[in-house]
């Protein structure tokens, strides 16, 4: 990867003045880098903004003709930004964002909307308590949009970060710096396990004395397959995962179906014990109990429509 060497400070300015001057020129150009770098494909950059592959690559090499710099590092199978890419790389999305930020104002202002908020929540919190806050808040606001993703809490705080939310809502244990965080609620962690498997007679349990069965999980990055991870650390055992799925409701199916228990939050599962014929046993560990938080880059960057929302989650 090329390195960028010069001063840090000038370099930023230089790059900033690039971007502007670019995206006068082309707006799809700069779409197009952000995309092969989110996708590190140029081709599927391509196919995705429907260029054919030759105007794509023609595109790039005209953005590094403009920066004098290298952006991108052509590889095998694919592509990654090199050192001053990255850099160009947060200018790029910020003007990308402010554009079509102004874009969506201006259509609110056509169609009578008058706010638009992008959120990305942790399933669990989702489940617990957002989906219903979210109800009473447009009830009160029909006003204003919201656009939603169910995300992994490190997921959610990434698009924190590259600002493609204006609010997270994550399950607290990960670093958050730099952003703002804020305590909102909680849930409990309980097992589920079918009613005819052996530990149903118990109401109450602890972690050692299930580690070494086989797991249902969630997959890789989500709050409770790591919290699982660790603790079985703890334990000096490595947990035994027989089936990762992607939601709460399918990892309930397979953990009634006898594919393996399944740890998971008591306001997911609740809903679909009869459905499931599945027993709840409490997990007695300090553990069990998590925390939630509002997670936001900063006040003064949220529009009016976002902070009446995180106003409204903070004291609803």
């Amino acid at each position: 990867m090329t390195a960028y060497v010069g001063n840090s400070a000038s370099a930023e300015l230089a790059f900033e003045s690039l971007g502007i001057r670019i995206y006068r020129q082309n707006f799809k150009s700069l779409q197009l880098f952000v995309c092969a770098c989110e996708f590190q494909s140029l081709s599927r950059a391509a196919e995705h903004l429907n260029l054919a592959p030759s105007a794509a690559s023609r595109r790039i090499q005209l953005l590094e003709h403009a920066a004098r710099l290298p952006l991108l590092e052509r590889l095998p199978h694919g592509v990654q930004p090199t050192a001053s890419g990255l850099t160009f790389l947060r200018f790029a999305r910020d003007i990308l964002h402010l554009v079509a930020r102004a874009d969506h104002l201006l259509t609110e202002h056509k169609s009578g909307l008058r706010g638009y908020v992008r959120v990305a929540s942790s399933s669990s919190v989702l489940i617990q308590s957002l989906a219903g806050k979210l109800s009473d808040f447009a009830a009160l606001h029909p006003d204003i949009e919201l656009d939603l993703d169910e995300l992994p809490t490190e997921a959610t705080l990434e698009m924190l970060k590259s600002k493609r939310v204006d609010i997270g809502l994550i399950v607290c244990g990960v670093e958050t710096f730099p952003l703002e965080t804020f305590p909102l609620d909680g849930d409990r962690l309980v097992l589920a396990v079918p009613s005819s498997h052996p530990l149903a007679q118990r109401d109450h349990i602890k972690f050692a004395e299930i580690v070494d069965q086989d797991f249902v999980t969630l997959r890789h990055g989500t709050a409770v397959r790591r919290i699982l991870s660790d603790q079985a650390r703890v334990l000096q055992r490595s947990l035994k995962v027989r089936v990762q799925v992607n939601s709460f409701e399918v990892m309930a199916l397979m953990a009634s179906k006898g594919l393996g228990i399944g740890i998971l939050p008591e306001g997911a599962v609740r809903p679909l014990m009869s459905a499931y014929d599945l027993k709840i046993i409490q997990i007695d560990e300090p553990w069990a109990r998590r925390e939630y938080a509002v997670c936001i880059r900063s006040l003064p960057e949220l529009n009016s429509a976002a902070r009446r929302l995180l106003t409204f989650l903070l004291n609803g």
